[in-house]
């Protein structure tokens, strides 16, 4: 996973210092402006999770900077925590409405502090990291659910979902019907992992008709039958002609991976069972590899 980076602008080099201590510990890589430009600078050349921004600062201040990024399209998701002396309800009013995501008034206490940039950068990732057509996880989210599961050592399956002859269907009913077909598959699968688990399966969409669940081994089952069943039943509903689309599933478990590395090896795994399932060409067809 990469490092998590964060710009702090803060023109007093004891309260910079002391953030930079707290967050470096909890493994941030940490970038320091003493002004408003350099913050706008580090930020738009370094990309970061979040920007930790003083109000009273030199050359710009840090209402300026939240302002400057906000009205950004390439910028503005970028999620700012505003510092300030200045702990009045109107100053934090001022400061919101300049664009902070988050607001604290010195001085502080660190715990508050870290749990507050985590939780900024877990909000921003998460509406990141989402297909924009579907609205579920992308891939970079799949990416890191999967390396969280081979960290834990929980047993954990992984089911990769695709529809058979997609390619040929999306273009003959053209892009915005495409689309929409896509998104109430999405609902459908998520749907189906929620009944087959009770709640809390994973479902991202990596893109296209490629759907991919992260779920107990108990549960992986009945979520590929739900899904198939639903996809069979609602199919006749689909623009066109659906009649050639198939539910196709490639199931793999996490037994034996290691770690680190391990996501390539269940990458390949799921590969091949994918092209196994295509193979078949069979509605449902499910094949569970080791």
């Amino acid at each position: 996973m990469l490092l998590k980076k964060v710009v702090i602008a803060e023109d007093d080099d004891a309260i910079a210092h002391m953030v930079n201590m707290a967050l470096g510990d909890a493994g941030f890589l940490c970038l320091r402006a003493r002004d408003g430009d350099e913050a706008l600078r580090l930020v738009k050349a370094h990309d970061p999770d979040v920007l930790v921004l003083d109000v009273m600062m030199p050359r710009v201040d840090g209402l300026e900077v939240a302002r400057r990024l906000k009205a950004d399209v390439m910028w503005s998701r970028t999620p700012i925590l505003m510092l300030t002396a200045l702990a009045g309800v109107d100053d934090q009013v001022q400061g919101l409405e300049a664009g902070a995501d988050a607001y604290m008034a010195k001085p502080f206490d660190l715990r508050e502090f870290g749990a507050r940039v985590k939780a900024l950068i877990r909000s921003a990732r998460r509406e990141r990291d989402r297909n924009p057509t579907t609205n579920l996880p992308g891939s970079r989210a799949i990416d890191e659910e999967i390396e969280g599961a081979l960290k834990s050592g929980k047993p954990t399956t992984v089911v990769h979902i695709d529809i058979l002859n997609w390619d040929a269907y999306a273009d003959a009913i053209g892009i915005a019907r495409s689309e929409d077909t896509v998104r109430n598959v999405g609902a459908w699968l998520l749907e189906a992992a929620r009944a087959a688990s009770g709640g809390g399966s994973f479902v991202g969409h990596i893109g296209g008709s490629d759907f991919l669940a992260v779920l107990a081994p108990e549960y992986a089952e009945p979520f590929v039958k739900a899904a198939s069943g639903a996809f069979d039943a609602k199919r006749a509903t689909f623009p066109g002609d659906p009649g050639s689309l198939a539910l196709v599933a490639a199931v793999a478990g996490m037994t034996g991976l290691n770690p680190n590395g391990g996501a390539d090896e269940l990458g390949r795994r799921l590969g091949k069972a994918m092209k196994a399932a295509k193979a078949a060409g069979v509605t449902g067809h499910v094949v569970w590899t080791a």
